[in-house]
């Protein structure tokens, strides 16, 4: 027995090692393989209601250790990044604390509210055989100025598919795509988003005589990495909500554009976690109902520091953090708004879908939706959509706007994945650059074609 003893290996200081190594590795699958957010209605009726004295006090500060007292006022996404149950949350770092500082308002600008009184009555809405409405008569400014009745979620939606944008919008974003194993891989965009109908702009037609049919039209540029560098998607919705939006990427490759599948609602865009149907989609399609009226927490980037690196995690230094992309608080200060909180569900009679459930968090001043939660057919909390805003100087007024972000983040909540990133300081109208102030050619599959010239 004494000899068998002798010849049993004995674990030396390197198989040591490599036990600590597998624990801190199987604790952090076991972080990443956690039970995940499972949908339930009666989460979001519990939030604070916008009627509710309750509120934070600027100044207070939310950290991991004390989030749990703030939680109502939190959206679930935001609730889910506080427990820990993903790949993704928010470590016990400086970086990761919420500093609540004082509700701002943010006035739309003026032409716009001018519109929503000369026009806010003329927009209805039609039941289709599916269940879903289509909106018909909407000239210019929110289309539902003040929702009512029983089809008010209906309204609210589409005034969240129509928040105001200026005729011209140009940004250039600088991104991160970020695995569950941390691994960064950079992905820098060029964005240019061209509102061509129902416009509230000084001096300019309400519709512009090239629009064709379509109101909104989006273009994405890859400048970054340099194998992917020219790869560009256009997103154009049609004016008429039952028509499908048009999807073309030019492939640098093949020196000319493709035409996509308007069905692929859930098709990533350019490699991203974010799906087509976070930029294009379509109102009618999903039974819609208004989950309430809350009081939730929404970062604000200070204007100063809203578009350098160091603004948000992951930017700068040697690893991404368990949050890549979060804003930090030195460059942000959160506010609790009031919001519209919107329950999704997409026909059934439209055929299969990959989301049983989405939640618009809709701004109750703006109309803008600045984030989405997407829920998977197994009613686990899968996607996400967050764009974070920094007040932006638009013809004299200080506002906000919808393509106007200084942050903008894809979330994979299931996979661990995030794609995230941050925004120069926009530019409108005249003053984006002149590459792309020809919106009539450039809001056409033919401008593509002019990539490489």
């Amino acid at each position: 027995m004494a000899e068998k003893n002798r010849n049993r290996r004995r674990p030396t200081a390197g198989t040591a090692a490599w036990v600590v190594v597998l624990a801190i590795i199987g604790l952090a699958c076991a972080r990443a393989q956690a039970a995940p957010l499972v949908f339930n209605e009666d989460a979001y009726r519990q939030l604070v209601d916008a009627s509710s004295a309750q509120t934070i006090a600027p100044g207070t500060r939310i950290t991991p250790q004390n989030w749990t007292r703030y939680k109502n006022f939190m959206p679930i996404w935001l609730q889910g990044a506080f427990n820990g149950n993903s790949a993704l949350h928010l470590g016990s770092g400086p970086e990761y604390a919420i500093v609540v500082g004082p509700t701002v308002h943010y006035p739309m600008p003026g032409r716009w509210q001018q519109d929503a009184e000369k026009y806010g009555n003329q927009a209805t809405l039609m039941r289709q055989p599916t269940g879903g409405y289509v909106m018909k008569g909407w000239v210019a400014g929110p289309p539902f100025p003040n929702p009512h009745g029983p089809t008010a979620a209906v309204q609210i939606l589409y005034n969240a598919w129509a928040p105001f944008r200026p005729f011209i919008l140009h940004s250039a974003s600088h991104g991160l795509l970020v695995d569950r194993f941390g691994n960064r891989t950079a992905q820098d965009t060029d964005n240019t988003f061209y509102m061509l109908s129902h416009l509230s702009e000084p001096g300019m037609p309400i519709n512009m005589p090239y629009a064709n049919g379509f109101f909104y039209v989006s273009r994405f540029m890859v400048v970054a990495p340099e194998q992917s560098k020219y790869t560009t998607e256009l997103s154009m919705q049609p004016d008429d909500p039952t028509r499908l939006p048009e999807l073309y990427v030019f492939l640098p490759s093949l020196r000319r554009s493709l035409r996509l599948s308007s069905a692929a609602r859930c098709a990533p865009i350019l490699g991203t976690d974010s799906v087509n149907d976070d930029n294009a989609w379509n109102p009618n399609n999903f039974k819609v109902t208004l989950l309430g009226e809350k009081k939730l927490l929404m970062a604000i980037e200070d204007p100063a520091k809203a578009h350098e690196p160091g603004s948000y995690v992951g930017f700068t230094g040697s690893t991404p953090g368990s949050f890549p992309g979060w804003p930090t608080p030195e460059a942000t200060r959160w506010q609790v708004r009031p919001f519209y909180v919107l329950h999704l569900q997409w026909l059934p009679q439209l055929g299969p879908y990959c989301f049983a459930h989405r939640i618009f968090y809709v701004d109750k001043e703006t109309w803008m939706p600045p984030f989405t939660e997407n829920w998977d057919n197994e009613n686990k909390l899968w996607k996400g959509l967050w764009e974070i805003y920094a007040p932006i100087n638009f013809r004299g007024q200080q506002t906000i706007m919808l393509d106007g972000y200084a942050g903008a983040h894809q979330i994979d909540w299931e996979n661990g994945h995030i794609s995230a990133s941050y925004a120069a300081a926009p530019t409108t109208d005249d003053d984006v650059p002149a590459d792309f102030k020809d919106a009539q050619t450039m809001t056409t599959p033919g401008g593509l074609s002019r990539i490489l010239k």
